[in-house]
């Protein structure tokens, strides 16, 4: 993998070398490899040797101009015009101005006056920024006595250049100040001056992987990251841009000394490291003069440590100790290497007792080789200064750190900042995945998703099914292309098989290595064709079993066409897949339950049945309750969320933890792989493993009982971890298949309702109310539309019971579901409280249930047989207080309609009187031949007057209507009356039921006329007939044949 960061930013080391080759640079120093040659080089291949193009002896010890007027082991800091000869030779330069005594002394270089400014020296008290003497910039301390050779050496050179008068060798020299000092366009890294070979470090490739190479092309180290370090001196950086120039990794200070709390950039540089995922150590500079002082310094690094939120596992690079010569005024700094052992051990074992174990001391090559010689302290430096061809420090361990320049210029960083190269000396995988647990999984087939992508999965490309069809990405789709099965060999590995094809996954070539092609090929048994299933924790690495190689997502992509192909192990995300079973039978869509292996009676299920957020998911007993439902939702290749049926919130791991022991809940969704689960079978049983974690639904300690709360455990494959999930309706499934089921049992229709406990008791509405909450219980039939009930069914068979006479429907009070449950009428609004299912027995009768819950019934309360007993919602329980036999029937107006319509010819239309069939010469007449409005209408000796006159009309449907003629008004029933004894009167003409009459021609046949016996019916609501009463007065009555 190329690091990004330097193919960028270091390209310009190269051109400048070649720009300066004639100034004295030998020619195999500027051998550099392509950072874009990627492919090829095993992790065993030799290092890259230098080509020489040039072997000419006369360059390759001239030094380049600026070595000759730069500070030592400081190419890009000039040489001072001066030293004061007050300043000791053995006096130390700690900055292009400034030299420190071995009595701590601080003298200005040029002018040997004492400096005493607090920002620089410090108080005896309290210590200053030791980079303020710099302005923030590195600088290596050398000796005044070097330093004033090297201006020694300048000057004779100066000379030289002028007695030549070279112009050519003018023209080299300043086109390497040109190259130095300004750098190349845009964010790139201006590389630093080196002594005697100012470009000779540089980058390059080694082993496939990015490299820094010494100025002779030494291999510094492979597998190498660009690096920065920072302080509160490069300002406030942007920190996207510097990772998008290419910054691989930030060492990051801290502090200095001890009690000096933090860098002013300290909290947001971490803060920000972790924000992007910019791999980042620590660093603090120490003012320890002795182990207590470095006490002090390692309590106060653990307490600031902790006080930025940092923990030993987000470090990608040491705690750095930075021990350097420090000046700070009325101290002095040790000299000894035994005083240095006892401040570095001090120090180390605070850091340690803490828990931060990733330590390492930071310094130069002249300090660890006087004050800092010790085999403890070199031992422990894995990070380096040395501005100069090589570090010239044989560094103990493998891996290692070079600060190579402090002239570096990064996007988002305002002025220099120090560039590092870390990488290994020795070439060293990240990850050794064969010594990782191995994972054995039933013989099967499955499909191989990507972890950094669970939706999509491994398949042989285009589906083909040729020898040599390379591996790719692609997102789910169930096919023959993406189903492998695993067949697992004597060595624990498995040859994997594509499905479609039935050939195996392959190593081109049998060659592993960084890129090497995975293609499927006929099945052969050698090494190249099996494969490793190791435990990536979370997810798997499935390894070759040529090495420690394995299946990796190239670039780390995931779009469709990705290629699959072998690279060594790095321990991300791009190397871990997820293997879920193609045969698990679970029911997609559709409500289960999920019971445990372990005891198949107890099922998941959430506490108290709750619909909050992160409520725990336990085992317990069946109870056929939505809260123990649940439907599997496929997002990938046997990849599912679940999702609880009653509270429609989804199972997960609470806050998505990835160790053992993590709560089952439900949550709403939220889109995080920690709510999606992979699904494997063991038989006809399954586990499911969180995707995001890889650990399984856990019954703890395989303790099956009720209550029980579930957790994630990694998958070991026993019962514990295995569940049989089924088929479960809800309650509302299983309602929506019986009133499917039985939709035709009852046809719609207009009909009575009796109860099967007696003959003529039928359903009613109390007192043939028209109001809401209007009690419905059992009556003796009265042939009233109050005991009528038109049936209707609606999209999925639900019945709905309405009352003819109220125009309101059947409901559950409260919508309960509770037996008991109160029956009343209710305008209609469509809940399920107002629907019901119909279900037609073998002997004819039904019984009626409720589409509220199960088995609930519509019953008589107590079996009571009595008028007004109750009719109420109940458990079914096959009694006859829970049976009703329903008869078609007509609504009184239906009725009435067809009577008029049968007698509409029985009375001619014209001009009457009509006689009491008892004593015809009392006639039908208003009182006292009053023309008003409720004016009475009496029976009265016959007097020929238009008052005992009535003219006869028919209406369309064949009602008659009695005007009277000497009034103009209408027999009328006075307030349209349904009472026994409700008065007849005159009324002005309105069209109601109350003033429309049925005339029914008498059985024997007589002639119309007023003493011909007929009946007048009204037809307000109830058949009623108009007959003599013992007083003048007409009222009407129900008929009874007289």
């Amino acid at each position: 993998m190329v690091a990004p960061r330097f193919a960028k930013l270091f390209a310009v080391a190269v051109s400048a070398a070649l720009v300066c080759s004639m100034a004295g640079v030998p020619a195999y120093a500027l051998t550099d490899t392509n950072l874009d040659e990627m492919a090829g080089a095993s992790a065993g291949a030799s290092a890259i040797t230098p080509t020489s193009t040039d072997e000419s002896s006369s360059l390759q010890n001239q030094p380049s101009a600026d070595d000759a007027e730069s500070m030592p082991d400081n190419p890009t800091k000039d040489l001072p015009q001066t030293v004061s000869e007050a300043v000791p030779d053995d006096a130390t330069v700690v900055s292009e101005e400034l030299a420190v005594t071995d009595a701590g002394e601080v003298m200005d270089l040029e002018t040997g006056d004492t400096v005493t400014d607090p920002q620089l020296v410090g108080t005896v008290h309290k210590p200053a920024d030791p980079l303020a003497k710099t302005d923030g910039e590195s600088f290596i301390p050398v000796e005044v006595a070097e330093v004033k050779e090297a201006m020694g050496d300048a000057a004779a050179e100066a000379e030289s250049d002028d007695a030549a008068d070279t112009e050519d060798d003018g023209d080299v020299a300043e086109m390497q100040r040109d190259v130095s000092d300004d750098g190349a366009a845009g964010a790139m890294v201006r590389p630093a001056a080196l002594q005697n070979n100012s470009y000779g470090a540089h980058w390059g490739t080694y082993n496939g992987t990015p490299a820094f190479f010494e100025s002779d092309g030494t291999l510094f180290a492979q597998q190498a990251k660009g690096v920065i370090d920072v302080s509160e001196w490069q300002g406030q950086i942007d920190w996207q841009k510097a990772k998008n120039d290419g910054v691989e990794g930030a060492i990051i200070r801290i502090s200095y000394g001890w009690g000096n709390g933090f860098d002013k950039q300290a909290l947001r540089n971490i803060s920000e490291c972790k924000r992007l995922g910019i791999p980042f150590g620590i660093y603090s500079y120490s003012y320890a003069y002795d182990s207590t002082t470095a006490a002090y310094e390692g309590d106060d690094m653990v307490n600031l440590l902790r006080q930025a939120g940092v923990q030993p596992g987000d470090l990608s690079y040491p705690v750095f100790y930075d021990l350097e010569k420090w000046t700070w005024t009325g101290h002095t700094p040790p000299a000894s290497p035994s005083v240095y052992d006892g401040i570095v051990n001090a120090w180390y074992a605070k850091l340690q007792a803490a828990g931060y174990t990733n330590l390492s001391v930071y310094s130069y090559t002249s300090y660890l080789d006087t004050a800092l010689n010790s085999a403890n302290i070199r031992n422990k430096t894995r990070w380096v200064a040395s501005y100069g061809a090589r570090t010239n420090f044989p560094f103990a361990t493998n891996d290692r750190g070079w600060q190579y320049t402090s002239q570096g210029t990064v996007a988002g960083i305002q002025g220099s900042v120090d560039l590092n190269a870390f990488g290994n000396k020795t070439y060293e995988a990240s990850h050794d995945v064969t010594s990782m647990t191995k994972v054995e999984i039933p013989n099967g087939t499955y499909y191989i998703n990507a972890y950094s992508k669970d939706s999509s999965s491994l398949e042989i490309a285009g589906g083909g099914t040729r020898n040599g069809v390379k591996t790719q990405l692609y997102g789910y789709n169930k096919s023959g292309a993406q189903r492998f099965t695993f067949t697992k060999q004597s060595d624990g590995s498995y040859v994997i098989t594509n499905v479609n094809s039935g050939k195996a996954l392959d190593v081109l070539n049998a060659v592993p290595g960084n890129f090497a092609v995975v293609q499927q090929y006929e099945p052969n048994g050698s090494a190249a064709q099996r494969w490793f299933i190791r435990n990536a924790n979370p997810g798997y690495y499935l390894q070759s079993a040529l090495g420690n190689w394995v299946l990796d997502l190239a670039g780390a992509a995931t779009a469709n066409g990705t290629a699959i192909a072998l690279y060594e192990p790095n321990g991300t995300n791009a190397q871990r897949f997820l293997l879920s079973s193609v045969d698990t039978g679970i029911p997609v869509n559709t409500t289960v339950k999920i019971a445990s292996a372990v005891n198949n009676n107890l099922v998941m299920d959430v506490v108290n049945a709750s619909t909050a957020n992160a409520v725990a998911i336990q085992l317990y007993g069946w109870n056929d309750t939505d809260a123990q439902k649940y439907r599997f939702t496929e997002v990938g290749n046997g990849v599912y969320q679940i999702i609880n049926v009653k509270s429609g919130r989804l199972v997960e791991i609470a806050g998505g933890a990835t160790g053992n022991g993590g709560t089952i809940q439900q949550y709403e969704s939220n889109g995080t792989q920690v709510q999606r689960w992979v699904a494997v079978a063991y038989g006809a049983k399954v586990a499911l493993l969180n995707s995001k974690s890889g650990k399984a639904i856990d019954v703890p300690n395989a303790n099956a009982a009720n209550s029980v709360k579930l957790q994630s455990y990694a998958a070991n494959g026993t019962n514990a971890q295995q569940w049989t999930i089924s088929k479960a309706p809800t309650v509302r499934e299983h309602l929506d298949e019986l009133a499917s089921k039985h939709r035709g049992d009852l046809a719609d229709g207009t009909y009575v309702v009796e109860s099967a406990l007696q003959s003529g008791k039928v359903m009613d509405v109390s007192g043939g109310s028209t109001a809401d909450y209007g009690n419905v219980q059992l009556y003796a039939d009265n042939g009233t539309d109050a005991q009528v009930w038109k049936v209707s069914h609606d999209g999925k068979g639900y019945v709905t019971f309405t009352n003819a006479n109220s125009g309101k429907v059947l409901d559950v009070s409260g919508a309960s579901t509770t037996s008991g449950a109160n029956v009343q009428q209710f305008a209609s609004n469509g809940s399920w409280a107002q629907k019901w299912i119909a279900v037609r027995g073998s002997d004819g009768s039904y019984i009626i249930y409720s589409a509220l819950a199960r088995n609930l019934v519509l019953d008589v309360y107590a079996a009571s047989t009595a008028n007004g007993a109750n009719i109420q919602t109940y458990a079914a329980n096959g009694t006859k207080a829970q049976q009703w036999r329903v008869t078609k029937t007509q609504t009184l107006r239906a009725r009435l309609n067809s009577m008029a319509s049968a007698h509409r010819n029985d009375l001619k239309d014209g001009t009457y009187t009509f006689g009491n069939a008892n004593k015809r010469s009392m006639v039908l007449d208003v009182s006292g031949g009053s023309s008003a409005n409720g004016a009475n209408v009496q029976l009265y000796q016959s007097n020929g007057t238009n008052a005992q006159r009535w003219r006869v009309t028919h209406d369309s449907k064949g009602y008659v209507t009695l005007t009277n003629v000497g009034s103009g008004k209408v027999l009328d029933v006075n307030g349209a009356s349904t009472e026994d004894g409700a008065n007849a009167q005159q009324y002005a003409s309105n069209g109601t039921w109350a003033q429309k009459w049925i005339a029914v021609k008498n059985a024997d046949g007589s002639i119309p006329g007023c003493m011909t016996g007929r009946c007048w019916t009204s037809t307000a609501e109830q058949p009623q007939t108009a007959r003599t009463c013992s007083s003048t007065q007409i009222t009407v009555r129900r008929r009874n044949g007289g």
